[in-house]
């Protein structure tokens, strides 16, 4: 196991937690796991019992993360195992992935050190820091802006370790239902989406050039003139409407780069507007099923359609600089361009 553990460390994506841990352990040599260890300002008894309230949804408890579901598994003087699966209403095409969690407790004069080991128990890489909720979620007190069943504590984060793609963000793991948006900003026209939980994106960014060249551009990539393809793992656009201002988009994975061979669907709104020789750009893109994470992949369906050769992309007949003046997104939406241009070795696609 520490053989193993040291080429995680060295890059390979790995399976084994450190032999440290009381670790769950997992069906799959490549998956997510997270090690923390904390120290929680009382007792290990309530810990302990609150662990375990949360995990058996005691009085109504919801976990704040995606509403995923939890079951104690085992529980025996100092140590609790737990199981999370995500709850197939709000994951990703209503999949249910799970998690295995093994907590240990140890008093130490009126504090209790927390050390909790969380596997996924099926081949993955990135987890969108699911590992670290499915622990931090069962301990963490009011003043981390979370429910307790019976005992609010506070706790503080002493180490942790994880495996390469694991997330260690906090700020994801209490998901609030306005967060998880439905409804974008009304100075935006957007395209909707068939989910109540999904990720989107708005951008508004100025285009150095005429907004009829602007348009002809948009509309050439999206429709794949000269065999333009789409640098984020090969997308696969089409133009839905265009009228004098305004163009709607939309954009599939493609199953021959997508994880799993999934096919998501996005939707993209541009509205474009003439202002004294440059075009305003307002873009709004949604996707089109349940979603919270979406690895910058509504950002990419905008700039991709737009960006020019000074951004590393490939025009169709109108190339021109832009500068993004604002943006704003669902919690969970990543705005990193550097993932819009993959190249071929990458290893996560969507």
């Amino acid at each position: 196991m520490a053989n193993l553990r040291s080429l995680v460390l060295t890059g390979l994506v790995g399976a084994a937690a450190a032999d440290s841990y009381n670790c769950p352990g997992s069906g799959s040599l490549v998956h997510a796991w997270m090690e923390v260890t904390t120290t929680a300002s009382t007792s290990c008894a309530d810990v302990k019992a609150e662990i375990e309230a949360r995990a058996s949804a005691e009085g109504g408890w919801k976990d704040p993360h995606n509403g995923g579901v939890y079951s104690v598994l085992d529980s025996s003087g100092s140590v609790i195992k737990t199981q999370r699966t995500t709850n197939p209403a709000t994951s990703v095409g209503g999949q249910v992935y799970t998690d295995k969690q093994n907590f240990e407790l140890t008093d130490q004069d009126g504090s209790c050190q927390i050390k909790v080991c969380s596997e996924s128990q099926g081949t993955s890489v990135g987890d969108f820091s699911t590992n670290y909720c499915d622990i931090r979620n069962l301990y963490c007190g009011s003043a981390d802006g979370c429910t307790t069943v019976h005992n609010d504590f506070a706790s503080k984060e002493d180490s942790f370790s994880k495996s390469i793609g694991a997330g260690h963000d906090f700020s994801g793991c209490i998901v609030k239902v306005a967060d998880l948006h439905a409804v974008v900003s009304d100075s935006y026209n957007c395209p909707g989406s068939g989910s109540l939980v999904h990720a989107w994106m708005e951008v508004t960014a100025t285009a150095a050039a005429t907004c009829a060249n602007v348009k002809a551009e948009i509309t050439a990539r999206a429709s794949a003139v000269g065999g333009w393809k789409d640098p984020h793992n090969g997308g696969i656009y089409s133009v839905l409407d265009s009228s004098a201002s305004l163009i709607k988009t939309q954009r599939t994975t493609n199953p021959a780069t997508s994880v799993g061979g999934q096919v998501y669907i996005d939707k993209q709104n541009f509205e474009l507007t003439d202002q004294d020789g440059s075009c305003q750009v307002k873009v709004c893109s949604e996707s089109q099923g349940t979603s919270v994470g979406d690895f910058s992949t509504n950002y990419c369906d905008i700039r991709n359609l737009y960006c020019g050769s000074a951004d590393g992309c490939t025009p169709v007949s109108n190339d021109f600089t832009s500068k993004e003046d604002s943006y704003s997104k669902s919690i969970g939406a990543g705005h990193d361009f550097s993932g819009c241009i993959v190249k071929s070795q990458g290893l996560i696609t969507v």
